[in-house]
């Protein structure tokens, strides 16, 4: 069955952040990388930065879903790589959601984009209140409401839906996206037409990004633009954004692979300071040395689904069938110890695509200041 016009603007909307988030890993992968290239100094300097990264997880070290502790150094692990729209007095969404799996044996990287808007159960991982059906991206504004837990709920949400463990996980602010490529020295790019693209901050009239046609040297804001934009004319849509899309990614991967100053590797690792918290330690991140060289061999998975207004409110809902798909490759990329489910605390609810069949598109505003439909959901914002 052909996708619907809508249904393909989402998918669009969802892989620009899907390859920011595998930006940021590439970042990250040529990071670790460096340290063998270059010593002491950058080693240090890295470990400085992860350091300042470091916040635990309310759950502890071990998923509720593993039998044992995973060492990412000899055991198959999971990364929930997570995009955050941080905003002055709002809690924060995760704007993009791409859960990676690691397997040892192979060498591969398996990672599944999450659409923001996929209609799931919201878990609360300290089993207190029941938030019902809502989009996946409101799983981390609920628990940044609740004692800065964004993460701890949006892992939460995301094991129930995937039903295996998330072990680890990389939440990066989207303003990294334009501090990675300056700190990169920019990127050669083929402008096709000319782009008039809204900045970083959403300005437009004077203050927008104008791109003239040809090759040339793109600093982190005009990236963005370059990327964003689909209505100029000439711009192809969403099919002309795709194709710069996939055209950059290849151009950061290429300009990462040849960096050969201490002085702009060092700026890289300066760009993530402060701009992503993970529970990764430095010894670990190091483990993810050895899967540098995958990064061209990263098997990627869209979730499937239909657009569903049957509330009133949008949601992406899943299919079922194609998510069950899913849910059985991860688990055979992890290939992990499980724990008998009565002894797993977390919800097993369905958490997919399915609702009750008596929700109501009444809506109400909870503590955490997001709109509500009656079945604890939250409304299109």
């Amino acid at each position: 069955m052909a996708l619907s016009r809508i249904e393909n603007q989402k998918k669009k909307k969802y892989s620009l952040r899907k390859k920011v988030i595998i930006i940021v890993l590439t970042a990250l992968l040529v990071l670790v990388g460096s340290g063998a290239a270059y010593g002491y100094y950058l080693t240090k300097k890295l470990e400085t930065v992860t350091n300042h990264a470091q916040k635990k997880l309310a759950r502890g070290n071990k998923s509720d879903l593993r039998a044992e502790k995973v060492d990412p150094v000899k055991d198959n692990f999971s990364i929930l790589f997570m995009g955050i729209d941080k905003r002055k007095n709002e809690p924060s969404r995760s704007d993009a959601l791409v859960l990676a799996t690691f397997n040892h044996a192979t060498n591969q990287v398996h990672m599944v984009s999450i659409p923001r808007d996929s209609k799931v159960q919201i878990i609360d991982p300290t089993h207190t209140r029941d938030y019902g059906i809502s989009k996946i991206t409101h799983a981390h504004a609920y628990g940044d409401a609740n004692n800065n837990q964004g993460a701890d709920y949006t892992i939460a949400t995301v094991e129930n839906l995937f039903k295996v463990p998330v072990d680890y996980y990389v939440q990066v602010d989207f303003a990294a996206f334009v501090k990675i490529v300056n700190a990169l020295g920019g990127v050669e790019m083929n402008v096709p037409v000319k782009l008039v693209t809204q900045n970083s901050h959403d300005k437009k009239g004077k203050d927008a990004i104008v791109l003239e046609p040809g090759k040339q040297l793109l600093n982190g804001e005009q990236a963005l633009a370059l990327v964003r934009n689909r209505k100029s004319p000439g711009a192809g849509g969403d099919f002309g954004r795709g194709r710069r899309q996939m055209a950059l990614i290849e151009a950061i991967v290429k300009k990462s692979a040849n960096l050969s100053s201490v002085a702009k590797y060092s700026s890289v690792i300066d760009s993530l300071d402060k701009n992503f918290e993970t529970n990764l330690t430095f010894g670990q991140l190091l483990s993810l040395r050895r899967y540098a060289g995958s990064l061209s061999k990263i098997n990627t998975l869209q979730l499937k689904g239909t657009d569903d207004m049957s509330t009133g409110v949008y949601y992406y809902a899943l299919d079922d069938n194609y998510l069950n798909k899913v849910r059985s490759e991860l688990k055979a990329q992890l290939d992990y110890k499980t724990i008998a489910a009565s002894d797993n605390g977390a919800s097993d609810s369905s958490g997919t695509s399915g609702t009750s069949s008596g929700e109501s598109s009444t809506s109400s505003t909870d503590s955490s200041g997001l709109a509500t439909d009656s079945s604890g959901g939250t409304s299109n914002q």
